[in-house]
């Protein structure tokens, strides 16, 4: 219905859900923290303004944007949202923790696969004035171990 992907696009996502179902290594290659039928939390290739830590929780299944996405999957991925923030918490002791999610080119939406970012947050971190940067892979593996470690379970 609203839906901007380019012709032909191929989700990003789409394959690392895919692959990861595979098992424990695929996940871990690719910074899985959590992983369940519905949905999965990883540590992105990126992180912003230099806040490490930081996570995309998206649907197994391929929805483009907030207009496409089945609500039934709505306690699936608020429960892996709240099971990362937790282990941020957990991991970082951050003071606060943001989440954020964009649709369509204007709403800052540039992979078309429906996600939401969460990030660990301290007073005066600059999140928003800050520039999309990689990880070195070795750290953003690290940062997927300890927030796998971290995951508790949330009633």
């Amino acid at each position: 219905m609203f839906s901007h992907a380019p012709d032909e696009y191929t989700c990003p996502f789409w394959s690392i859900v895919d692959q990861c179902r595979q098992g424990t290594a695929e996940r871990e290659q690719h910074g899985v923290i959590y992983m369940d039928e519905l949905v999965t939390a990883l540590v992105p290739t990126h992180h912003f303004a230099g806040i490490r830590g930081n996570v995309l929780v998206i649907p197994n299944r391929h929805y483009e944007n907030i207009f496409d996405i089945d609500c039934s999957l709505g306690s699936a991925l608020l429960r892996a949202i709240q099971r990362t923030a937790f282990a941020m918490k957990k991991a970082y002791h951050c003071e606060g923790v943001s989440t954020r999610q964009h649709n369509e080119p204007a709403g800052y939406q540039d992979v078309w696969h429906y996600h939401v970012h969460v990030f660990p947050r301290h007073a005066g971190d600059n999140l928003y004035a800050g520039h999309r940067a990689r990880y070195a892979p070795e750290e953003r593996l690290h940062h997927a171990g300890l927030l796998r470690e971290c995951l508790v379970e949330c009633e």
